[in-house]
């Protein structure tokens, strides 16, 4: 099931990305849609498929962005496995955390991908303003991660039960 919703969900995001980006530009500035419904999945789904995740989410990002393919799916690749092996180490309790780190994930996605593709040749302006556009996708795409992943959890809570009134029977027996 969650295979099929996670290509749902990156079909949905490619067709926003692509129809609605100019609805959603700031200036030079999209979000990057792709790279945050990869980096989100990688918080908060489990991290045995966040590289399936991360792989399809780049794939979708090449096939739809002009310039060389597999820049996107390498990128998406290496930051998927950051945050994997971040997961490991480190406890992302609360959204804000969460958003935190899909911040710095999608920056440096953005990031691996502009500076790749100025290096394959894809881009004619100055290595200057790729970054900083590039910085701009990870401030714009990383601040619609915390409204998305307060949604998100807001959504499992309603489907988990809530044990937080539950007493544990060995404290009923000693009260």
């Amino acid at each position: 099931m969650q295979t099929f919703a996670l290509v749902v969900a990156i079909y949905a995001a490619s067709v926003l990305q692509t129809a609605g980006s100019d609805a959603i530009r700031v200036g030079e500035v999209a979000p990057d849609l792709l790279a945050l419904l990869a980096a989100i999945w990688l918080v908060t789904a489990c991290a045995k498929r966040g590289f399936a995740a991360a792989a399809l989410s780049g794939l979708a990002s090449d096939l739809i962005a002009p310039g060389p393919l597999g820049l996107g799916m390498t990128c998406f690749l290496l930051a998927g496995y950051g945050l994997v092996r971040l997961r490991t180490k480190v406890e992302l309790h609360g959204s804000l955390a969460q958003a935190a780190v899909v911040w710095g994930a999608v920056t440096l996605m953005a990031t691996g991908v502009a500076v790749a593709g100025w290096l394959a040749g894809a881009a004619s302006v100055p290595l200057a303003t790729v970054l900083a556009r590039a910085l701009g996708v990870g401030i714009y795409t990383g601040g619609l991660a915390w409204p998305l992943l307060m949604l998100v959890h807001g959504a499992r809570g309603r489907l988990q039960p809530s044990v937080a009134h539950v007493e544990p029977s060995h404290l009923r027996s000693s009260l």
